[in-house]
């Protein structure tokens, strides 16, 4: 089955899949898919068996899926135990078809997400974290923080680099929190 294809599988029947992903660490990401568009892939994470965030992936981020006896196990457990019913996305995403949508309603929101973008040829990534603070046409600027909570400074971060955006995931809500609460913006 094509990628096209589950993609529409996952959205229609709310079925969880692992997709996998051209990140240089074989990173995959487990969940719904809750749109589609000719660019972009939204999922609502699975984690341990409960939701947790939303990750944009690019389609090219994607390379393939597995939809198996594991998934088919996953979404009995995600039905059983009432998670499925909370499988939702913000009504605002539906009317983003690509990133520069994506970031102009995320800054108009005040959602700090968490942007990966890969470089070096697509062998390295970085992860970024902070308010979205410009826009243009081909690229957009974080103010970022570090893990060890420490303002940085304000990133310029390509359209074409970038990997996945995530948010509302707890890692993001709860960092996000803290940093709000710290001078530095």
């Amino acid at each position: 089955m094509t990628l096209a294809r589950k993609y529409k599988k996952s959205l229609e029947k709310q079925w969880c899949l692992r997709f996998k992903t051209r990140h240089p660490d074989g990173d995959n990401y487990d969940g719904v898919v809750m749109n589609i568009t000719s660019e972009l892939v939204v999922l609502r994470e699975e984690d341990d068996f409960v939701f947790d965030g939303i990750i944009i992936l690019p389609k090219k981020s994607i390379k393939g899926y597995r939809d198996d006896k594991y998934e088919r196990c996953s979404n009995k457990i995600l039905r059983q135990n009432g998670e499925i019913r909370k499988c939702r996305s913000p009504r605002w995403l539906n009317s983003c078809k690509i990133l520069p949508d994506i970031l102009k309603q995320m800054k108009s929101r005040d959602i700090w997400p968490g942007v990966e973008t890969l470089f070096n040829k697509k062998t390295e990534s970085a992860f970024y974290i902070g308010p979205i603070t410009r826009l243009a046409d081909d690229h957009f600027y974080l103010r970022c923080y570090d893990a060890a909570g420490n303002w940085e400074k304000e990133y310029k971060l390509t359209y074409r680099e970038v990997f996945r955006i995530e948010f509302n995931s707890k890692y993001c809500n709860n960092f996000n929190a803290y940093m709000r609460k710290r001078s530095g913006i």
